[in-house]
Formats: C-alpha cells, structure tokens, sequence
C-alpha cells in the first residue's frame, strides 16, 4: 500500500471516490528543506499525493518559500493532456492471477461490484485503483494531495518536471508480473493501520519512518528490484535533473516530490550532498525564508 501511494497523483482522474468529512488535525511539519548548490537555491517539500482539506493551509514558511520561488517543480505534471493515452499504452493490458491472488480479488471486489472493472486493466493499475478506494475510505482524496494544492496556487508561474507521466507509467508497467500480482495483493491485504502510519509519518516530517515503512513495503512486493526502479534509480536521476534546473534558474525553485524520495538510503538528499549541496532541514535549522 505504500509503494502504490505514490503514483495516486497521477491517476486521480481515474479513481473512486466517496464522500468524507474532515476532522481537526494537529499542526503539519512535512519534510521540508533548504538545497543550495553553486550560488543557487531549492526549497524542497516532501507531499503526500491524496490528502484532506484540514491540512491546508500549509504552514507558512513553506508558503512563504513557495510565494517566493520563480517556479514551481514536480516529478511529474499531473495535467498531461496526453495521460488517458498513456495510461491506455501501459495500464490497459489485462492478465490472469494465479489462483490465490484471484481468489482474493474476487472476494474483494465482487461485495464492491467492481470486478469487471478492474479487470481491464494491467495488475499494477488494478493495486493503484485498490488503493485509490482504500484511500477515499478513509478520508483522503487526491483532491487534496500536496501536488494538487500547489498546482491550484502557482498562477502563471513555469511548472518544471523532474521527469514525466509517460516514464512514471512506463516504469510501473515494466515489472514481472509476479511483482505486478504482489502489488495488488498488498493494495488488499495492508491493514488500514500501515496507511495511517504513512500519513502520521509524513504530517510530522518523520524521516525515520517514512524511510521504514517505503522500505518494508517494497521489499515486499519485489525485493532489491522493486526498490531500486522505484527509489534509487529515480533519486538519482532526480538529483542529476535538479542539478539541471537549478544551473538554468537564476532565482530559488520550489520542488515537491513524494516524502519516500527524501527518507532512507541513496535518498534525492543524498545525491544533491554527493554533488556538493548544502542542506538544512528547516524545522531543526534556520532557513533564509524572508517573512515579506
């Protein structure tokens, strides 16, 4: 369930969704730092890509260095015109279960009428479209996921990407189906418990956490393979392309990628200090965020 979570933002437009209502939540303090790299400046947020309405506003040195920044930079720009055809290309290739992964889908989904549904689409989408529903179970919706929320705010601004929705999507789609069948397994099976976790764990910015829980998670559903296409690989290309626009960009970007890419071994953090980055965690360290 974890994994799955992150790829919510990019397929909102094909979820579930069911009424809630929101709740008084405590204060957020998401992972959030400060990046300088020869001469230049990054404020990196960690998001979370489904979301609730009472955690916004977020707080305000993270508006602040967001009103401040010339552009804002996401892994991937949600909006695509061309995601149906994406997701027709890579998510659109049915596949039979072995037998106990089918027969706990059809206990599954056959109460929620929704079998025939999800059995149009290749497995790693079926786990996503599970997990969507879980999600919208409880009270949280891609509507307000961090990503959605900055796209709403950023006006006229550049929108940069740190890579692409037809990567992202293509990526998924390149796992073994043993993998793709562990994914929709763990979309069922992951008590409701593992999700609040996750979303108490990005809400106070625990890093420890974050990084626990990713790693778990994946080495569940794929092993070394599945953590190295889904984190490593990807922080490091992810650095590499800030490093990019960083050199392009005379003013400070805002950048806002999934938590999991910040916590944990060979984290985007990790590479940005390899190529010589300063970096501070602006909840245990002053940033310069001007109050104006």
């Amino acid at each position: 369930m974890v994994s799955t979570s992150r790829w919510i933002g990019l397929l909102w437009g094909f979820a579930l969704f069911l009424n809630t209502a929101y709740a008084a939540a405590p204060p957020l303090t998401p992972l959030f730092y400060q990046v300088e790299l020869q001469g230049k400046t990054a404020w990196i947020l960690g998001s979370f890509h489904v979301g609730k309405a009472n955690f916004y506003p977020l707080p305000p040195p993270i508006m602040r260095a967001f009103q401040q920044s010339s552009a804002l930079v996401l892994e991937a720009d949600v909006r695509d015109p061309k995601i149906s055809q994406w997701v027709a290309q890579y998510g659109m290739q049915p596949a039979e279960a072995d037998a106990p992964t089918r027969k706990l889908l059809d206990a599954y989904c056959q109460p929620l009428g929704i079998c025939q549904q999800l059995a149009q689409f290749s497995p790693w989408l079926q786990s996503i479209q599970i997990s969507m529903l879980r999600f919208t179970q409880m009270g949280l919706s891609p509507q307000f996921g961090v990503e959605q929320q900055l796209l709403t705010l950023n006006g006229a601004r550049p929108l940069l990407e740190l890579e692409s929705t037809r990567s992202q999507l293509a990526m998924l789609s390149s796992f073994d189906m043993d993998i793709q069948w562990a994914m929709v397994r763990d979309s069922i099976e992951a008590p409701d418990t593992d999700i609040q976790a996750l979303v108490d764990a990005w809400r106070r910015g625990d890093e420890a956490t974050i990084a626990k829980l990713m790693r778990q998670q994946l080495e569940t559903e794929g092993g070394y393979q599945m953590l190295d296409k889904m984190l490593w690989q990807r922080n490091r290309q992810m650095a590499e392309r800030l490093q990019q626009l960083l050199a392009q960009q005379s003013q400070p970007l805002f950048v806002a990628v999934g938590s999991g890419h910040l916590a944990g071994d060979r984290s985007l953090l990790q590479y940005l200090r390899q190529a010589g980055a300063n970096i501070r965690n602006c909840w245990q360290q002053p940033c310069d965020i001007s109050a104006n």
